[in-house]
């Protein structure tokens, strides 16, 4: 388990990071973009065609980072009625039904779009359109062992009689 708690803290930490950049920088863009449209009269496809896929890549690290910390949303009136042994089982089957899921539809359904628009070129940034779609199965891989871990941590939890509930750090646990 300390490896896999490793991992994710390095993935953690690499998302918190990269996102907080990527909302920085798409920031800095739209205002450069606002500044150069209503003060120099000269607005630029660039900066809004980029502000556009940067926030794609933000949101997909966001959600995956979401996943993982458990601060997704998430209705427990019913679960919290659950003997332990049961919510492990069903932390489990979500999790394995989310892995399952993101396989198929991120993973395999994104990695087949983004092989598809990889022929079209964004007229603004000249870039293949595959770099802002690749964020798709990217993140599906992440939220993959997020939903791996997730029903590791519940058996541990289970074991030692704990329930699993969201990152304690969060505030929101």
């Amino acid at each position: 388990m300390k490896a896999l708690d490793k991992i994710k803290f390095v993935l953690d930490k690499i998302l918190e990071v990269v996102s907080t950049i990527t909302l920085a920088v798409m920031t800095v863009i739209v205002v450069w973009q606002v500044v150069a449209r209503y003060i120099f009269n000269s607005p630029s496809s660039i900066t809004g065609t980029l502000s556009q896929y940067l926030f794609v890549w933000m949101i997909m690290f966001g959600s995956a980072y979401v996943f993982g910390s458990k601060e997704h949303l998430t209705i427990d009136i019913i679960k919290d009625k659950f003997k332990p042994k049961t919510n492990m089982v069903v932390e489990i089957i979500t999790n394995i039904c989310l892995f399952i899921f993101v396989l198929a539809v991120c993973v395999i359904g994104g990695w087949l779009y983004t092989s598809k628009q990889a022929v079209q070129i964004d007229p603004a940034l000249l870039i293949s359109k595959s770099v802002m779609y690749f964020s798709v199965p990217f993140t599906g891989v992440i939220t993959m062992y997020y939903a791996v871990y997730n029903s590791v941590l519940a058996v541990k939890n289970y074991h030692e009689g704990k329930r699993t509930f969201g990152d304690e750090l969060s505030g929101t646990a």
